[in-house]
């Protein structure tokens, strides 16, 4: 009987080892062909990779000769331009072609040529844009160091300006003036010219800088002439006449009295002409000032309009 239980047993075992590889068998092929399968489609994936591959590789290179030929194409062109092109010739056309918008004259000439550089308000004129060849951008260089210029140096004349008291004892209603004392400059103006020419220099080169420098000159003495490199007394003063008309002035004196010079600053209107006290034509500037005024240099210490209310 025990050897008939022990054999049952041993056969049950047997069926479920066996049953149990089976299943195991059965998993592994399913898995493995899914593994296949993911091959499979792995392997089309690549190919259409290569595929897409190739064909830009070929496009690549259909580009890349279509550059070549086009630059090609432009170096042909732009060599027929230049053998072309007909270069200025004074041995041949003359200093002076009479159907040319041109004309010849060496560099070396210019310094013999009188010219303005720049406007009263600092821009640059179009005889110089047109004699140096001045570019937009060398334009905005020369006109950005004048205005720096003009900023510094003004700055330095309201640093020193001491405001006088009114000589008038009694308020005039008829009168009225502003004076400053202003201290020479003769410490600060050769630094600052020296900064100008520098940065002149660095915008346009030396040659052309030295071209500038005569008629920068100019411009530089309607910001200093008449006070020099002395003490001055700077007055604003108005006086209004018994007939109503009021006239404005700009008077430089020494420190010791003396006059040096006075400018008539008249209201006019425009293209109208009056008489200064020597009986002289002036061609007047009125309010609001423009930049040929004599006040206009001095706007940071007088401002720009009127003393007396004008008529």
């Amino acid at each position: 009987m025990n050897q008939i239980l022990l054999a049952g047993a041993v056969l049950l075992a047997t069926l479920a080892v066996t049953l149990h590889h089976r299943t195991a068998a059965r998993t592994a092929a399913s898995e493995l062909a899914h593994l296949k399968e993911e091959q499979a489609a792995a392997k089309l994936a690549l190919a259409e990779v290569q595929a897409r591959s190739d064909s830009s590789s070929e496009r690549h290179a259909e580009l890349s000769l279509d550059l070549a030929a086009t630059s090609a194409e432009l170096k042909t062109t732009s060599d027929i331009a230049l053998s072309a092109r007909t270069e200025p010739d004074p041995a041949t056309e003359g200093s002076w072609p009479a159907d040319k918008p041109y004309f010849y004259l060496p560099k070396q000439h210019l310094a013999d040529i009188g010219f303005t550089a720049l406007t009263p308000d600092g821009e640059p004129t179009p005889e110089a844009i047109a004699l140096l060849g001045l570019t937009p951008s060398e334009r905005d260089d020369l006109r950005n160091a004048w205005a720096d210029f003009r900023f510094d140096l003004q700055e330095r004349q309201v640093q020193s300006a001491e405001r006088m008291p009114d000589t008038n004892s009694i308020t005039d209603p008829n009168r009225r003036s502003i004076q400053f004392k202003l201290s020479s400059l003769s410490d600060d103006l050769p630094q600052l010219r020296e900064q100008l020419v520098t940065r002149i220099t660095d915008a346009v080169g030396s040659t052309r800088a030295q071209f500038l420098q005569p008629p920068m000159q100019e411009r530089l003495d309607d910001l200093t002439s008449p006070l020099g490199d002395r003490d001055s007394l700077v007055t604003y003063h108005a006086n209004r006449d018994a007939d109503g008309s009021v006239a404005h002035y700009l008077r430089f004196d020494a420190t010791d009295g003396t006059v040096m010079y006075q400018y008539p600053v008249d209201f006019i209107t425009p293209d109208q002409g009056f008489t200064d006290g020597g009986s002289q034509t002036v061609s007047g500037i009125g309010f609001p000032l423009t930049p040929g005024s004599p006040l206009w240099h001095f706007r940071h210490l007088f401002g720009d309009q009127p003393l007396i209310p004008l008529p």
